[in-house]
């Protein structure tokens, strides 16, 4: 299911690569557009864009989808028992929403619920034999939406 987003970020190593993801959103029909570091395009669902830079063979990646990567790797390394590290945790999310630029739409939910949040996340994790991620299962196990 796509969630679009008014904002989604993608981090381009190179000039070069930036040619190759503005071609393949614009094959895509996306409206790719420069915003200082980042090429973005607006009202998007960021795991369709991401797939669409994969599949294209382009190296640029949604910084949103970077960002739950490091997600994951801090619950896989932690564990599922993470009211401990329910700082950590909420930080890590506050790092996805900012470097996705998505703080106006979503915030991280309060500390005492990440534990609880990680552990869920931790349970699929293990289950689904390290599944996907989507954006969606990350806003729905750590964030509010705004207003």
């Amino acid at each position: 299911m796509e969630t679009p987003e008014p904002i989604v970020r993608i981090r381009c190593p190179s000039p070069e690569d930036e040619v190759r993801c503005r071609t393949l959103l614009a094959k895509a029909g996306l409206v790719p557009e420069s915003q200082l570091t980042w090429l973005a395009v607006r009202d998007a669902d960021p795991d369709r864009v991401n797939d669409l830079l994969v599949a294209g063979g382009a190296v640029g990646r949604v910084a949103a989808r970077e960002q739950i990567g490091k997600l994951i790797g801090f619950v896989i390394d932690h564990g599922p028992l993470l009211d401990a590290r329910a700082g950590s945790l909420r930080a890590t999310v506050v790092r996805v929403v900012g470097t996705a630029g998505l703080g106006a739409r979503w915030t991280p939910r309060p500390e005492e619920e990440m534990g609880k949040a990680g552990a869920a996340l931790h349970e699929y994790l293990m289950e689904s034999r390290g599944g996907f991620v989507s954006w969606e299962r990350f806003t729905a196990l750590f964030c509010r939406a705004v207003g």
